[in-house]
């Protein structure tokens, strides 16, 4: 009798995406994040204008960009980027 092998890793969960946006839409940020810490991090990609902190919601936040292009390349290079050792950031395009 054959047993088939189970999968030894389901794929990975992609993270659903709008289409491109010249705003980020940021989740699964850990509490103590600040408007600080989000400008240093996202400062070093051109076009970056402004990072925007929903009110009473520490886990979230929105940063622009001039173009969707440049937006794009900064969700690319940050998505999974660990802010804390527990929480990996959750970067899609911001619904227009």
């Amino acid at each position: 009798m054959v047993v088939p092998a189970a999968p030894v890793h389901p794929p990975a969960a992609q993270v659903p995406d709008n289409p491109p946006n010249y705003i980020l839409f940021l989740t699964n940020l850990p509490e103590e994040t600040n408007e600080m810490m989000l400008s240093m991090l996202f400062n070093q990609f051109p076009g970056f204008k402004e990072v925007r902190l929903v009110p009473g919601k520490h886990d979230i936040s929105f940063v622009e960009f001039e173009s969707d292009v440049q937006a794009g390349v900064a969700k690319d290079a940050l998505q999974g980027f660990r802010i804390t050792a527990t929480c990996a950031m959750k970067i899609t395009y911001a619904k227009k």
